[in-house]
């Protein structure tokens, strides 16, 4: 309760900054770009602000928990784009913008201003719908769980109980071997349960032998997936039923297989059998339970679903009172804790941790984490591309960070404000990743480690510093959601309200419009992330998202502002052909490449595809002596 209560006056101290502020926006600009007014300083809180979001203290915090600290690699995008960023700031700047796409339509004319729009939008609503899944997470942690329920023989599920992990099983103390969990389905078009039942299998090994385990079921489930591609049938072969005992598994029986190590627990997730359903359904009743152990349902006293309800009503109405004014103010507050809280969580975390000696100690009783103690060696090639291109790309075309450039008293001063956010930045992603590596050393258990640094909070920190880590985790995703939904809002007011409904638009009008902006894109973000619910990690939400803009936008934007050869044509084309190829790849493009180049996630080819689309087809076609600082003419005058 301490938790949330510390929360709600954090969060009633950013109401009141926004109600204060939202007085003083009478203009388009007040509302956008705070007026113009930002010194290097707020500048600095709030460019750290908006870029140290869920992607970093969720995303990059649960990759370290899987690979340790090799994930201390994961800041180079952001290093590097930030270096290049500073010498990009002084020229953005001075050319007295609102948006990203609208330096793109001075250059490019109104067709690659509509595509930059578009791509923006599509990234950003994903990027704003994780923000409100890690807000719900949030909220889903501190206010706990409710009792265990045991289960027998004859209870019902439902399809949200199972999807969302509440229904578990807790082998007893020491103990290994296979547990089986059978249940009835019910049928969609009659109503009645399954005659056979359907079977979950929990293989309990001890720690040594667990990474063998994954890797025969993944391996045995990769084999059968060929297998009935190839001969069409739904069995594996000899080695593969040789490896479970001596059986032939069928691939629902492989996918509803579960490895885990002794003295832990397991979300028991069913596949294949909801389709069809709705949440509340009661679909599974339970035939058969262990006799060893506890199955059980163990769900929250405020479910996923409803904690990011809340967070995105918070975070909408928030983002509506007075756009950037509010938020660059708030981001001083939030900028402040992020720095402050972290530099006192690493002793505590490090301390408790047993310094870097019991670190690897508990690695090693562990047993599944051999490499958490490696630097190098951890990674591949195409890891590193695709981790840390996407970062890059981002951060070198980043509307948030362009629109905080704007919103600088001078050029000077903003280009000032990026270097400082050169080390700044570093600094406090390392930070993360390396308190994420301390507290994953202190949770074996995989289950707590998916909100690693939420989870150390509360159970290895002392609850002054608990507490106050937890406002700034709340901060984080707060200050990021508001950010990233006020700059489609923006666009779409400055590059498409403004430039083909309502050109004349009165100022007042222009903020009403930008508001209800937000609450538009604000809903549909909430839409976009009740299907990204349990289908991805943030992690690779983040990368998905940063591929779509940083493939699309970022090319012709650096163009724009220096390479005076580009062309129409050309920036067109690099949009294009950056978008469709990370839409396209995973699904269509992906799988018909040989396994080496499938290693690839999309932002290496999307990125390679939209440069040479701008390069050649920018001198395949006409020069036109154009620059991003004045307005495209109108087409009578073209």
């Amino acid at each position: 309760m301490i938790y949330l209560t510390a929360i709600f006056i954090y969060l009633l101290t950013l109401t009141g900054i926004g109600i204060y502020k939202s007085r003083h926006v009478k203009t388009q600009e007040d509302f956008t770009v705070a007026g113009r007014t930002l010194s290097p300083w707020i500048m600095v809180c709030t460019m750290l602000a908006v870029w140290i979001g869920t992607g970093s203290i969720v995303g990059n915090a649960g990759k370290t928990y899987e690979v340790g600290m090799a994930a201390f690699f994961l800041p180079m995008g952001t290093f590097v784009g930030m270096i290049l960023l500073s010498f990009i700031a002084t020229r953005a700047r001075n050319i007295e913008a609102l948006s990203v796409p609208e330096i793109i339509g001075r250059r490019y004319g109104p067709s690659a201003r509509l595509l930059a729009v578009i791509a923006l939008v599509v990234a950003y609503m994903v990027i704003v719908s994780y923000q409100f899944n890690a807000g719900g997470m949030v909220l889903e942690v501190i206010t706990g769980k409710k009792e265990k329920v045991a289960l027998h023989p004859g209870d019902t599920l439902t399809k949200n109980q199972v999807g969302k992990g509440y229904f578990q099983y807790q082998p007893p103390e020491n103990w290994t071997g296979t547990a089986q969990i059978k249940f009835q389905v019910r049928d969609r078009q009659t109503n009645d349960w399954s005659e056979t039942p359907e079977t979950v299998t929990v293989k309990v090994v001890p720690p040594t032998e667990i990474i063998k385990t994954n890797k025969d079921l993944k391996n045995s489930l990769k084999e059968l997936k060929e297998t009935i591609q190839q001969a069409k049938t739904v069995h594996v072969g000899w080695a593969s039923a040789h490896q479970f005992g001596g059986a032939s598994p069928t691939l629902r029986e492989l996918k509803n297989t579960i490895a885990i190590k002794q003295n832990t627990y397991t979300r028991v997730i069913i596949e294949g059998c909801d389709a069809g359903f709705k949440k509340g359904h009661q679909i599974y009743r339970l035939a058969e339970v262990p006799k060893q152990g506890l199955t059980y349902l163990h769900e929250p006293v405020l479910t996923a679903h409803r904690a990011t309800i809340i967070a995105a009503l918070f975070i909408i109405a928030y983002t509506m009172l007075a756009g950037l004014m509010s938020l660059a103010f708030a981001d001083i507050v939030t900028g402040i804790i992020i720095t402050t809280t972290l530099l006192i969580a690493f002793p505590v975390l490090l301390a408790k941790a047993g310094g870097f000696s019991g670190m690897a100690a508990a690695f090693a009783a562990m047993a599944d984490r051999p490499d958490h103690m490696k630097l190098l060696g951890v990674f591949s090639p195409a890891d590193y591309i695709n981790f840390l291109l996407p970062v890059f790309l981002l951060v070198m075309g980043d509307a948030n960070q362009y629109q905080r450039i704007f919103a600088g008293k001078s050029a000077k001063g903003a280009r000032t404000a990026v270097i400082v956010m050169v080390f700044l930045a570093l600094l406090i992603e390392e930070l993360i990743i390396a308190e994420a590596w301390f507290a994953a050393s202190l949770t074996p258990d995989p289950e707590n480690g998916r909100y690693v640094l939420i989870y150390a909070a509360r159970h290895f920190m002392p609850l002054a510093i608990g507490i106050i880590f937890m406002i700034t985790v709340v901060g984080i995703i707060i200050s990021t959601a508001d950010s990233f939904l006020l700059v489609p809002a923006t666009t779409f007011i400055k590059d498409i309200y403004l430039n083909y409904i309502n050109p004349k638009a009165p100022e007042k009008r222009i903020v009403f419009m930008s508001r209800l902006m937000v609450l538009t894109f604000g809903i549909i973000a909430w839409l976009v992330s009740l299907a990204f619910t349990t289908s991805t990690t943030v992690f690779q939400k983040a990368m998905y998202a940063f591929t779509i803009y940083g493939s699309a936008v970022t090319p012709c934007l650096v163009a724009a502002l220096f390479w005076k050869r580009a062309t129409t044509a050309g920036a067109i084309s690099s949009i294009l052909a950056g978008t469709a190829t990370t839409l396209l790849w995973e699904e269509i493009i992906k799988v018909h490449l040989p396994a080496e180049v499938a290693k690839l996630d999309a932002v290496l080819p999307a990125i390679t595809l939209s440069v040479i689309c701008l390069i050649v087809v920018s001198l395949c076609t006409k020069h036109q002596h154009r620059t991003a600082d004045k307005p495209w003419p109108p087409a009578g005058e073209q």
